[in-house]
């Protein structure tokens, strides 16, 4: 009996990691931008966005299958002081609240800041990836949901809309 709680339990940790924020709470960012980009690939559209990607690049395509999906957010503001930080906050409680791991946390002398969350999950596979990054005149984020091993991030950098990505340090070596 308590193997199969277990089982059950280990089955059910890719659907929790793969429940998507909304991201209508981060309108507010745009209200003032000059610019901005919206990427939404989901369900469907991820698999058709797939079709896109060369014929070289297969280990890019079966990575994507494991993804659920592909968000980003980019805002461009004339001028500083266009957007709040408090804008950000919905989006880090829903981290918080799913119990996401803060890897990376940057804050620089000239109020900008870095940030990357990964939702961790056993034999060093990821639930997703999110990606924080605030200037003064410009805010971008990204977030990757789905099952996808840490050493895959790098080939998810620059396709599909995504920028070109940090590394992601291996989960094994934090104990996560």
């Amino acid at each position: 009996m308590k193997s199969a709680l277990i089982l059950m339990m280990a089955a059910a940790i890719p659907a929790l990691a793969q429940q998507n924020f909304d991201f209508k709470l981060l309108d507010k960012l745009g209200a003032n931008a000059k610019g901005s980009t919206n990427i939404t690939l989901d369900g469907n559209l991820l698999k058709i966005a797939a079709n896109f990607i060369g014929n070289g690049e297969d280990s890019v395509k079966s990575l994507i299958r494991g993804l659920t999906g592909i968000y980003v957010r980019s805002y461009e503001f004339e001028k500083p002081g266009q957007y709040v930080e408090a804008d950000l906050e919905p989006l880090r409680a829903y981290l918080r609240s799913r119990q996401w791991s803060k890897i990376v946390d940057v804050k620089e002398a000239s109020k900008e800041t870095s940030e990357i969350y990964i939702q961790a999950l056993p034999n060093d596979r990821l639930g997703g990836l999110v990606v924080i990054s605030a200037e003064a005149r410009e805010v971008s984020v990204v977030f990757i949901s789905g099952v996808m091993n840490a050493s895959d991030v790098a080939k998810l950098s620059g396709n599909l809309g995504i920028p070109d990505l940090p590394d992601v340090p291996n989960t094994k070596k934090s104990g996560k």
